[in-house]
């Protein structure tokens, strides 16, 4: 009997080992099949706003991005935009930003997550400021549904938010691809967010052409902010 569960759980732990790399994007980079979009079932993007630098070059980023075309097709999207808790100039840029794309209140939503990490906040208590987050993540994710896409540039709660739609992919709940740009202020090398995102994120854009080298999956296609 004990030889069997012991089979059991070596083929079950193989399995599950298969079951990660096959929707690992450093290890399977071939791209999930895209649902063709409707009206009735828009594409969702999250953007994971962090606070201060973060949120301003992902702003910056989508801005720049808002081409006429660009434009058009941000309006057929359903987006959420997740930022720390008590983040109220996130907030505001946000929602000056869909003021500015004249999108109506209904096609997008703006809600508070935890912080993964407080400013200063030491390394031991940490842990706990993570698990509130993500808690935080996944009661946004019951009340607006996994996205389709996920773009994230380098704050703490990046980790957590990707990491939960990376485990709801593993459980076959979506295809989110997780879209991650790095920094304009990481020049020779990746933040810690970067860092742990690397193997796991669909499209790792950076900013300098000299991480590209040393970080093979990553791409450059210049300053973008």
């Amino acid at each position: 009997m004990i030889s069997l569960l012991l089979t059991g759980g070596i083929l079950l732990t193989f399995l599950l080992f298969l079951r990660l790399l096959s929707i690992t994007p450093s290890i399977n980079p071939t791209p999930p099949p895209r649902r063709p979009p409707s009206q009735q079932n828009p594409p969702h993007i999250l953007y994971n706003l962090g606070s201060g630098g973060h949120t301003a070059e992902l702003l910056s980023l989508l801005t720049s991005t808002s081409t006429p075309t660009h434009t058009h097709l941000h309006t057929r999207t359903k987006r959420t935009y997740t930022i720390s808790r008590g983040d109220a100039l996130s907030a505001k840029k946000a929602f000056l930003f869909e003021c500015s794309a004249g999108s109506p209140s209904s096609s997008y939503e703006i809600l508070e997550i935890p912080r993964a990490r407080g400013i200063g906040q030491t390394w031991l208590s940490t842990p706990l400021s993570a698990i509130s987050c993500l808690a935080g993540c996944v009661r946004v994710f019951v009340k607006v549904g996994l996205p389709d896409v996920v773009v994230c540039n380098g704050p703490g709660s990046a980790v957590l938010v990707a990491g939960v739609c990376f485990l709801a992919k593993f459980l076959g709940l979506c295809k989110t691809r997780i879209i991650y740009v790095e920094s304009f202020a990481r020049v020779r090398s990746l933040s810690l967010s970067g860092k742990l995102l690397y193997a796991f994120a669909d499209r790792f854009v950076v900013q300098w052409p000299g991480l590209v080298e040393k970080y093979p999956r990553a791409e450059f296609h210049g300053i973008l902010i």
